[in-house]
C-alpha cells in the first residue's frame, strides 16, 4: 500500500496492526479518519478480506459519508459491498431484514419515532397515570429517564425491579406505558433500534451467527461516545468463533467524551484494555491541525482530569500565523464582550480572512444573542448553525405522516395527525370516539378504519371522512408496492387535498415557501427506490444535526455542535464560572469532568488563532469570575515560562 509511506510511525502501526482487538487513542487533529479508512483498505489488500466482510460503525452520517468517499477513491470497485453507517442505520438495516416473526408482533414495516412523536407518547403516559408523581415531571424529563434506562439495557420490568425510590418506581411504570404504546404502533424509538438488535442477536443465535459470518471485521469510530447498549452490541457481534480471531478495531479519544447527556459512557473506552486483555493500544499524539500554543492551552485544562488519561499533543508541523495564536479577552459585561469579538472579527476580515474561516463557540445558546447583535451592527455576515431542521416544518411533518401511515398501518400517531389534515370531518372529538370504539373492539386505530361496524357508530360526517381516508390509504398502499416514493408523495399531496387546502389557507410568500418545501421533499424522495428506505433515512437523519452547507459567513454554534469541526480562527465566549463549567454541572465531580472535556473540545477546534473571552458582569446575574479553566491555562503558561 503506497499510502503507508505518508503516515507517521504511530499511524502506520495502527493501520498495520495484526488482527485482534485494537484501540487507537487518537488525539484531536491526529488523522483518525485517515487511519480508520486505511485500516479498512489494509484489511482488503493485505488480509484478503472482501469488502462485504467489513462493517464500520460511526456516530454521524457525515463521518460515514467521508469514510465511504475516501475508500471509493482508494479502492474503487473493491469497496462495493462494504457496510459503513451509523449504529442506528446499520441496526435498522438488520431489524428490517430479521425482526418479523422473531421479536413480538413487530413487522419489517416498523416506524421509527423521534422528537414530537416521542413527546406525544410520553405525555400520554404521564396523563394515564392514576397516582400522583412524587416529583414534577414533564414529558421531556420522562423521555430523558427512559432513554437513560434503555442505554443501560433496562427493560420496563428491570427498571421496576431496580427502582430504589418512589420517583424511580413511578418512572418505571410510565416507561412500561410508553413502551406498550410504541409496540402497539409497530414503532421503535432510537434507543430501541440498538436494544432490539442486541435482543435479536441474544435470543436468536442463528441470526447472530449469520451476521458474525457476514461481518468478520468490525471497526468503530468515536468509541468514547458509545453507551452501554452499543458497547454490548459490539462485544456480542465480535465474540470469537472457532478458528477465527476477534477482529475489532476502535478509534476514540476519552478527552473528547462530551455526550454524557446522551448517555455516552466515557469509562467504556478507558476499560477497553481490561475487557480485552489481548488488546493493542496505540496512541496518536501528533496533531496536524493546531499551533502548539493552542494544544498547550488544551492540555493545561485536560491534564487536571481525574477520570480520563490525558495525552499531551504535539504540533506535527509549524503552522504559519501572523498574529498571536492565543489571546484572552477581558470584558466589562456581555455586550462589551460581544462588541470586542465583533470588532476583532471585522479586523480579521479586513486583513484578508474569509468569514467561513471563523467560528464563535458558546456553552449556552442564549450567549448567541449579544454576538448576533454586535456582528449585525458591525456588518459582519454570520449564520447560527443550531437552527430548526427542514423536517420540523409543519407542512413537511404532515406529508411524512401520510407516508408513515401508508408504510405502517399500525402507526397510530401518524394516523391521528393526518385524520383531519386537511379537514374531513374527523376532528378531535370524532377521532377520540373512533379510538374509543377501536379499543372496545380490541383492534388498532388503523384497523378500525376498515371495520364497517366501528365506522357506522360515528356521526354521519365523521363516518364519511373515515371511509374516504380508509379508501385513500388502501389505494396508496397498493401504489407503494411498485410506485417510486416521489411519485407516491405527489399523488398523496394531490389526492389527500393537502395542496388544495394550502392554497386556500396560505397566500403570497407563505404559500410559495410551503410549495417549495414540499417540492424539496419530493426531490429527497426521488433519491430512494422504496418508501421504507426513504422514511428510514429521514428518521435516522433526525437523530443528528449535520449542517454541511458551505457559507461565506462567520459560524455561531454551541460547543457540542462544534465537535468534529475545525476553523482557522475560533472564539470561545463566556469563559466564566457558571457558564463553562455550567452552573448545573459544578454540583458533581462527574459534571465538572464532562465540562472539562467540553472545554478541551472547544479549544482544539482552532487551527491558527484562539480567542478566549469572559465578562465581569453577565446580564442581571451580577458579577462573575473567570472560569477555572481559564485560570488553569494561565497557570500552565506561567509554569512553562518559569
Amino acid at each position: 500500500m503506497p499510502e503507508l509511506a505518508s503516515l507517521n510511525d504511530a499511524q502506520r502501526q495502527a493501520v498495520t496492526a495484526p488482527i485482534g482487538p485494537t484501540l487507537v487513542r487518537a488525539g484531536a487533529g491526529s488523522g483518525k479518519t485517515r487511519v480508520l479508512t486505511l485500516r479498512i483498505a489494509y484489511l482488503i489488500e493485505q488480509h484478503a478480506a472482501s469488502a462485504a466482510q467489513i462493517v464500520a460503525l460511526t456516530f454521524t452520517n457525515k463521518a460515514a459519508r467521508e469514510m465511504r468517499e475516501r475508500l471509493s477513491r482508494t479502492l474503487h470497485q473493491r469497496s462495493r459491498g462494504l457496510v459503513i453507517g451509523t449504529f442506528h442505520a446499520v441496526c435498522a438495516r438488520v431489524l428490517r431484514a430479521d425482526i418479523a416473526g422473531r421479536l413480538g408482533h413487530y413487522t419489517a414495516a416498523f416506524s421509527i419515532y423521534a422528537g414530537d412523536e416521542q413527546l406525544q407518547l410520553a405525555a400520554a403516559a404521564l396523563h394515564a397515570a392514576t397516582e400522583r408523581p412524587p416529583e414534577a415531571l414533564e414529558p421531556i424529563d420522562l423521555l430523558r429517564r427512559i432513554s437513560h434506562a434503555k442505554s443501560r439495557m433496562l427493560t420496563p420490568r428491570l427498571a421496576q425491579r431496580f427502582a430504589r425510590t418512589p420517583a424511580e418506581a413511578f418512572v418505571a411504570a410510565r416507561y412500561r406505558h410508553y413502551q406498550r404504546a410504541l409496540e402497539q404502533s409497530n414503532a421503535l424509538d432510537f434507543d430501541d433500534v440498538i436494544l432490539l438488535t442486541h435482543r435479536l442477536f441474544s435470543e436468536h443465535p442463528d441470526v447472530l451467527e449469520d451476521y458474525q459470518a457476514r461481518w468478520r471485521h468490525v471497526l468503530v469510530d468515536e468509541y468514547q461516545d458509545t453507551d452501554a447498549s452499543q458497547h454490548a452490541l459490539v462485544e456480542l457481534l465480535t465474540r470469537p468463533v472457532p478458528s477465527r480471531p476477534r477482529s475489532l478495531f476502535v478509534v476514540g479519544d476519552g478527552m473528547q467524551s462530551i455526550y454524557g447527556f446522551r448517555n455516552a459512557d466515557h469509562t467504556i473506552i478507558g476499560r477497553f484494555a481490561e475487557e480485552f486483555p489481548e488488546a493493542r493500544v496505540i496512541e496518536l499524539t501528533a496533531n496536524y491541525r493546531s499551533r502548539q500554543a493552542i494544544l498547550d492551552a488544551a492540555y493545561a485544562v485536560i491534564r487536571h482530569s481525574r477520570v480520563v488519561q490525558p495525552m499531551a499533543l504535539r504540533a506535527a508541523a509549524g503552522r504559519p500565523g501572523r498574529e498571536a495564536p492565543l489571546q484572552i479577552v477581558d470584558a466589562h459585561d456581555g455586550d462589551d464582550e460581544a462588541q470586542q469579538v465583533a470588532r476583532t472579527i471585522a479586523g480579521l476580515l479586513g486583513r484578508g480572512r474569509h468569514a467561513s474561516e471563523i467560528a464563535v463557540l458558546y456553552r449556552a445558546r442564549h450567549l448567541s444573542r449579544a454576538c448576533e447583535t454586535a456582528l449585525r451592527r458591525a456588518r459582519v455576515p454570520y449564520a447560527v448553525r443550531d437552527s430548526a431542521s427542514f423536517y420540523d416544518r409543519a407542512v413537511i411533518r404532515d406529508a411524512l405522516a401520510y407516508l408513515r401511515a401508508i408504510a405502517n398501518p399500525a402507526d397510530a400517531l401518524s394516523l391521528s395527525r393526518i385524520a383531519n389534515t386537511p379537514p374531513r370531518g374527523l376532528g378531535a372529538q370524532s377521532l377520540a370516539a373512533l379510538t374509543t370504539h377501536a379499543a372496545r373492539a380490541g383492534t388498532a386505530l388503523g384497523a378500525a378504519l376498515d371495520d364497517p361496524t366501528i365506522i357506522a357508530a360515528l356521526p354521519g360526517k365523521a363516518a364519511a371522512g373515515a371511509r374516504q381516508l380508509a379508501q385513500l390509504l388502501a389505494r396508496w398502499r397498493q401504489f407503494a408496492r411498485t410506485m417510486p416514493p416521489a411519485n407516491l408523495l405527489a399523488d398523496v399531496l394531490e389526492q389527500s387535498g393537502m395542496m388544495a387546502a394550502l392554497s386556500q389557507r396560505l397566500e403570497g410568500d407563505a404559500l410559495a415557501d410551503a410549495r417549495t418545501h414540499l417540492q424539496e421533499l419530493m426531490h429527497a424522495a426521488a433519491e430512494h427506490e422504496t418508501l421504507a428506505g426513504f422514511l428510514q433515512d429521514i428518521a435516522l437523519m433526525l437523530a443528528e444535526s449535520d449542517d454541511d452547507e458551505p457559507r461565506e459567513r462567520v459560524q455561531l454554534l454551541t460547543i457540542h455542535a462544534a465537535k468534529g469541526l475545525e476553523w482557522p480562527v475560533v472564539f470561545v465566549v463566556g469563559m466564566e464560572e457558571g457558564l463553562l463549567p455550567h452552573e448545573r454541572s459544578v454540583l458533581s465531580e462527574a459534571g465538572v469532568e464532562e465540562e472539562r472535556r467540553l472545554c478541551y473540545v472547544a479549544l482544539t477546534r482552532a487551527a491558527e488563532q484562539l480567542y478566549l473571552s469572559w465578562a465581569a458582569q453577565r446580564g442581571r446575574g451580577g458579577t462573575t469570575r473567570p472560569s477555572r479553566f481559564l485560570d488553569e491555562i494561565l497557570q500552565y503558561g506561567r509554569e512553562r515560562a518559569g
